[in-house]
């Protein structure tokens, strides 16, 4: 069968056929290229009701980067494709490829750009499925890892509510060679990168050095291995329909799971709901080895421990019975702030902002102080002191309320105390504020203090 009677029986399917935009990730090589000229020939042979459209994502890694934007941009309006392009800046960190980054960045530019309910469309074939599982193979994945690349998800856009956007791989069962006779035979022009013959990466060796040796003694694998991989995404899908049913009644809340329930699991069971429990969460998983550490570190540690498993910025904790997994922050040492008359305040360790307004009328809902009457301290620390909570008869240390309210040891690190003149006016938790009961709102020309987390925006 032909590359475009591929594709025009994957147009007449879903999830293509009920989408109003096709967006195709227009790189400029000749993958993205032939996969954009092919569904453009479709449109002009016959009507289509979709609007071909086509993204270039710059990343700025190669010195010819502004030559293949020019190149991509040129190539649509010669189509009369609609073209929109947008600059990412990748860094490199630590324990993370830069391969890995570039994409995690392009995928996220791609959702933010897209049109909502739209399908963007990758050119990635099947040759690269088989590199994919044989990479996954030797990082030593299970039936996850080796259904390599889906062919279809989606994508919910975290910084437009109610946004989705559809992925699609209709080349995966298409050959690199079926898509170079396609170029050629349209003598069409694409973009090389250079990076691509560095054999230092991993995609890169196994493609110029391990598969031509694997083709040539057997030319069906990449068929072959599409076939294991897929078998392998139809036994993880049946996996996680039991997974969905298994993990309902550990759930305590949406970030932490019963303990007692999770310490009756067989190991096996525990490590898969976890995992299925954390990519519910978008939470990429951590390696085998860290999940060994579960429960004989957190699970079964002693009673009054605080156990901390830590991995990728991530970690599990424990509290009230529950299994928590949490975003990894610095613990923030006892500190003492001075508000200096700013409108801003950035709080240490990455907690959130202090907006501080001018007022003419007091609001119980926020903490209010008259400036005139001295100082105004923020203070990280010191949870020994005493404090009574309006409405409380009685005071007792800080930490004794923190129990008493549940509050968990890693929310505890980041309580504001606010004082004026050694009074403790009262607290904020997590931006929610807690009077002292001798508190009295700020009189008229006061000053209000509202918080602001770091996912929030002030206008």
């Amino acid at each position: 069968m032909s590359l475009l009677n591929i594709l025009k029986e994957q147009l007449s399917a879903e999830p293509l056929l009920s989408a109003t935009h096709i967006v195709v990730a227009y790189s400029g090589g000749v993958d993205s290229h032939v996969l954009l000229h092919a569904l453009h020939s479709l449109r002009q042979q016959e009507p289509r009701n979709f609007q071909l459209n086509a993204i270039h994502i710059h990343h700025g890694l190669s010195q010819h980067s502004d030559q293949w934007q020019a190149h991509c941009e040129q190539v649509c309006a010669s189509l009369d494709i609609e073209f929109q392009t947008a600059n990412v800046e990748v860094q490199s960190a630590p324990r993370q490829s830069l391969e890995a980054q570039a994409r995690e960045a392009r995928y996220n530019k791609l959702v933010a750009l897209a049109p909502a309910n739209s399908q963007v469309v990758l050119g990635q074939h099947q040759d690269d499925q088989l590199e994919t599982f044989l990479l996954q193979l030797k990082r030593g994945a299970g039936p996850k890892g080796l259904s390599a690349m889906n062919r279809a998800w989606v994508v919910h856009c975290p910084l437009q509510s109610g946004k989705q956007v559809g992925f699609y791989r209709p080349l995966l069962d298409t050959t690199q060679q079926m898509i170079l006779d396609y170029a050629q035979q349209h003598n069409l022009k694409w973009c090389e990168d250079e990076s691509n013959q560095n054999t230092d990466f991993e995609r890169n060796f196994l493609r110029h050095d391990v598969l031509p040796i694997l083709q040539n003694r057997w030319p069906e694998i990449a068929r072959s291995v599409a076939r294991s991989a897929a078998l392998c995404a139809g036994q993880q899908s049946l996996l996680d329909e039991i997974c969905h049913e298994k993990l309902k009644p550990l759930k305590a809340s949406a970030d932490s799971l019963h303990l007692p329930a999770l310490k009756q699991l067989s190991q096996s069971w525990l490590h898969q709901l976890v995992r299925y429990w954390l990519s519910e969460l978008g939470i990429q998983s951590p390696s085998e080895a860290v999940l060994k550490q579960l429960k004989p570190e957190v699970l079964d540690a002693a009673a009054d421990a605080t156990p901390i498993l830590q991995w990728q910025g991530w970690q599990f904790r424990r509290f009230d019975q529950q299994l928590f997994v949490i975003k990894a922050k610095p613990v923030i040492d006892n500190q003492v702030l001075v508000w200096q008359g700013e409108q801003q305040m950035l709080l240490p360790g990455g907690i959130g902002v202090l907006h501080f307004e001018p007022c003419s009328q007091a609001d119980a809902e926020s903490p209010t102080f008259d400036p005139i009457a001295g100082d105004l301290t923020l203070q990280f620390g010191g949870y020994s002191q005493r404090f009574t909570p309006k409405g409380a008869g009685h005071s007792k240390p800080l930490k004794q309320w923190f129990k008493q309210w549940g509050i968990p040891p890693w929310v505890r690190n980041q309580v504001v105390l606010l004082k004026q003149n050694e009074q403790l006016l009262g607290i904020l938790i997590q931006g929610a504020w807690h009077p002292a009961q001798d508190y009295i709102l700020g009189t008229r020309d006061a000053v209000v203090i509202e918080f602001s987390s770091p996912s929030e925006q002030k206008g």
